[in-house]
C-alpha cells in the first residue's frame, strides 16, 4: 500500500508539472500575440494579426505550400538520422583513446567552428542547386553537437558493464546491443532534442541559398517580393512545426523508449 501511494504521489507531481508547464507556455504564446498585435498597429512593416488570420485560409489550402514543408521536413529527418549514426561512430570511436579517436576528436573541433552561412555557400558551390547539398550541410553542421552529447553519454557509463561483458566474452556487437545503445538512447534524445530546432535553422538557411524547394525558398522568395504576410505566414508554419513535433512526437518517443528507467525507480 505504501508503494502504491508513493507511485500516485508521484503521478500527481508530474501531472501538475505538466499543467504548470502548459500553463506557462500558453501564457507566452498570449504574449507574443500582444505584442505582435501591437507591433501591426504602430509599425507598417508587420503585418496586422487580422490580415494574417484572413489570409492564412488560401495559404493552408495551396497544395504548393505541403509540398515545400513536406520536401523541408524530410530534409530535416533524413539529415538528423545521418547525423545521428555519424556521432553515434564519432563517439564509439572517441572513447576509445587511440590514434582514429584523436583524427576524429580533431575533426569535431574543426566541425564546430564551421559557421551555418559559410556551410551553405560551400554546399552551393559544389553540388549546384541540389538536394544532396541540403543533406551534407545540415549533417556537417549537427553531427558534431551530437558526437559530444554522446561522447559524454558514454564517459558516464558504468566501467562495470565492461568487465561484465568481458567476463561473459560478449562481442563488440552484443556490447553495442545490449549495452552501450540501452545507456545511449536518453542522450540520443538529448541530442535530438538539442538539435532539432538547430537543423530546423540550418535547413531553411541551406534552402535560401542551394534549393528553389522547400520552406526556406519560399520565405527567401516572399521576402524579395516584399510579400509580408507570406513571409510572417511562413514564419508561423514553421514555429507551429517545430512545436508540435517537438511535443507530439520526439517527446512521447523519449518517454516510452525510456519508460523502462521509470519503472526501475519505482
Amino acid at each position: 500500500m505504501a508503494q502504491v501511494g508513493r507511485v500516485g504521489r508521484v503521478l500527481t507531481r508530474s501531472r501538475q508539472r505538466a499543467l504548470t508547464e502548459f500553463g506557462l507556455g500558453l501564457v507566452g504564446v498570449l504574449v507574443l500575440v500582444a505584442l505582435w498585435w501591437y507591433g501591426g498597429e504602430v509599425r507598417p512593416f508587420i503585418p496586422p494579426v487580422g490580415d494574417i488570420a484572413g489570409a492564412a485560409p488560401e495559404f493552408l489550402t495551396d497544395p504548393e505550400t505541403w509540398a515545400d514543408v513536406w520536401a523541408t521536413l524530410l530534409r530535416v529527418v533524413g539529415s538528423l538520422v545521418a547525423a545521428l549514426i555519424l556521432g553515434t561512430a564519432a563517439a564509439l570511436s572517441v572513447s576509445r583513446e587511440n590514434f582514429l579517436s584523436r583524427v576524429v576528436d580533431d575533426f569535431i573541433k574543426v566541425a564546430l567552428g564551421i559557421p551555418s552561412v559559410i556551410a551553405a555557400l560551400i554546399a552551393l558551390f559544389m553540388f549546384r542547386r541540389s538536394d544532396v547539398g541540403v543533406y551534407v550541410v545540415v549533417t556537417a553542421i549537427t553531427f558534431p553537437y551530437v558526437c559530444l552529447t554522446l561522447a559524454g553519454g558514454l564517459k558516464a557509463a558504468d566501467r562495470r558493464l565492461d568487465e561484465l561483458a568481458a567476463s561473459y566474452r560478449f562481442s563488440s556487437w552484443q556490447r553495442l546491443r545490449h549495452i552501450y545503445l540501452p545507456h545511449l538512447v536518453p542522450y540520443m534524445f538529448m541530442a535530438v532534442r538539442n538539435e532539432y530546432a538547430h537543423a530546423w535553422r540550418v535547413v531553411i538557411l541551406a534552402e535560401l541559398f542551394a534549393v528553389s524547394s522547400g520552406m526556406g525558398a519560399r520565405f527567401g522568395r516572399a521576402f524579395d517580393a516584399f510579400m509580408l504576410n507570406d513571409v510572417m505566414l511562413w514564419l508561423l508554419m514553421f514555429i507551429f512545426i517545430l512545436g508540435t513535433s517537438e511535443y507530439l512526437v520526439i517527446v512521447p518517443a523519449e518517454k516510452w523508449l525510456t519508460r523502462w528507467k521509470t519503472v526501475a525507480t519505482r
